[in-house]
């Protein structure tokens, strides 16, 4: 799964031990639990039923991009969800 820069700073920071703990407000806290859960989480298998046509479409996409499918799709769910949390 392709992190997003800042997912990629906390996971960096967090190794190296070159980060501080500092007060937060509720909202600022829980996207910081979010980004270290997704950066540091193992992956989970889910099953989904999706229509022919566009699974059909997203291979092709994935293929062209050189990847499996199933990265793919999981790149853009995880895009979409990062997105979602920034914007509450």
């Amino acid at each position: 799964m392709k992190l997003t820069k800042f997912e990629k700073e906390l996971q960096a920071a967090m190794k190296k031990g070159s980060y501080e703990i500092v007060k937060l407000s509720k909202v600022e806290r829980e996207k910081y639990r979010a980004a270290a859960r997704t950066a540091l989480g193992k992956n989970e298998t889910i099953t989904l039923r999706v229509n022919g046509g566009d699974l059909r479409a997203l291979k092709e996409i994935a293929l062209k991009a050189g990847k499996r499918y199933q990265t793919y799709i999981g790149e853009l769910l995880h895009e979409h969800a990062v997105k979602k949390v920034k914007l509450a």
